[in-house]
């Protein structure tokens, strides 16, 4: 697809992933303006990711779920929200040069900084009319929300955010360690636990292949709101160790029980999807506040949709790991950055995935599919471009297989 021909298209798929930190239903709909553009341009040729086809045989394996399941009617959510599966083959497809990964991940960075900005102003607020009239907790039940309708949901992109901007440094510059730093000092203010154990595992996993003064750069902003909030977060998690006083962590642990009673009961095709809440009383020892899901993906994929889709969605999960660290083992140097956010976010999401369902989080999974789904596009366009410039006589030098090989891509694509 010529570049100038698809540019609006890219510009609308770049626009659907931030919007996604604003308003889901806004990100939905230019999604469905980018998916119609992309196939009424007819690209010449089409990337498909590697985890296409575990996808697929998650997708599968959900609809015989559902097929299973005494109340079908109910799980009709799980299916229709392949839709938003779009999003990656869309960002292989359009996000195609180092440019246009710059382009995405500042876009991406600048709207979370907004974001965050005013989860900040929340923060201020809620914590203000706390101390005053000792109502709630802005660091336990009333926490920041930013744009979104839920803590975990906002937490969760900011997350994947930071995890992704880490890398991005390296080519966005110095001037976006400022928006860097107000994501960092938001996703603190969350005070959402597993999200900050996966910003740590997401920062470990990418520390040896930063410079320092990156890392430095990044680490400090946060560790200073850190110092600053100590005290909250000592309060915090300090409650993990009063489960009398905190129900939302004893109720983890009925959930978990629970779930492990109805993957016992139904181990191939779970429960059936979409119906956590309604066989959950069952196979509870006590009622938790909240159980509409079980707050952990492997939990809660197993219980809900069986053992055969927990297989397929574990395949997604090890396939995007292989092939991305494939990717960054031959990658360039103007590219090599794009396959460690994309290794930085999916790790985030892996670890924060044990604490909470963000699988299922529409948000969270869209922004998540879109990060990890750009190094695809990178590899597909430098062999286009390979050749191309073989067929113009620019790699003269080049070994013959190599000119070869080139053409052949380039003609299997037609």
């Amino acid at each position: 697809m010529p570049a100038n021909r698809d540019s609006w298209v890219f510009v609308s798929v770049v626009i659907a992933a931030a919007a996604v930190l604003v308003s889901i239903a806004a990100a939905e709909t230019v999604l469905a303006i980018a998916c119609l553009g992309w196939i009424v341009l007819r690209p010449r040729a089409v990337v498909w990711p590697s985890y296409f086809v575990p996808l697929c045989a998650f997708m599968a394996t959900t609809v015989l779920a559902l097929i299973m399941s005494p109340q079908p009617q109910v799980g009709m959510a799980s299916v229709r929200k392949f839709v938003l599966f779009s999003m990656g083959l869309l960002a292989a497809n359009l996000v195609t040069t180092p440019k246009r990964a710059r382009i995405a991940h500042g876009a991406l960075l600048a709207v979370a900084a907004a974001a965050s900005l005013f989860a900040l102003g929340q923060f201020a607020v809620k914590y203000t009319h706390f101390l005053s009239t000792q109502g709630d907790d802005p660091v336990l039940n009333r926490r920041i929300t930013g744009f979104m309708g839920h803590w975990l949901t906002f937490s969760g992109e900011q997350l994947l955010i930071w995890c992704a901007a880490i890398p991005a440094m390296l080519v966005l510059g110095r001037r976006w360690l400022i928006p860097l730093g107000i994501v960092g000092a938001a996703l603190v203010l969350s005070f959402t636990r597993g999200v900050w154990l996966g910003a740590i595992a997401s920062f470990i996993v990418v520390a040896l292949a930063i410079p320092r003064r990156v890392l430095l750069g990044v680490a400090v902003p946060i560790a200073l709101v850190a110092v600053a909030a100590s005290g909250l977060i000592y309060h915090r998690i300090s409650m993990s160790f009063q489960q009398e006083k905190f129900a939302p962590d004893s109720g983890r642990v009925e959930l978990l029980i629970g779930g492990v009673r109805m993957i016992r009961d139904h181990p191939l095709f779970g429960v059936g999807p979409e119906r956590i809440h309604t066989e959950f009383p069952r196979y509870a020892r006590s009622i938790p506040t909240y159980y509409g899901h079980l707050e952990n993906n492997v939990v809660q994929l197993a219980a809900e949709r069986g053992l055969l889709c927990l297989a397929a969605f574990l395949w997604f999960i090890f396939e995007l790991y292989a092939s991305l660290i494939a990717k960054l083992k031959k990658a360039a140097d103007d590219t090599r950055w794009a396959i460690l956010s994309a290794i930085s976010a999916l790790t985030g999401f892996v670890v924060s995935g044990f604490f909470e369902y963000n699988f299922g989080d529409s948000e969270v999974f869209l922004l998540f599919l879109f990060i990890v789904s750009i190094p695809y596009g990178l590899e597909g366009v430098l062999a286009a471009d390979y050749a191309d410039y073989a067929d113009r006589g620019e790699l003269r030098d080049a070994p013959r297989i190599l000119i070869k090989f080139s053409r052949w891509i380039r003609g299997a694509s037609l």
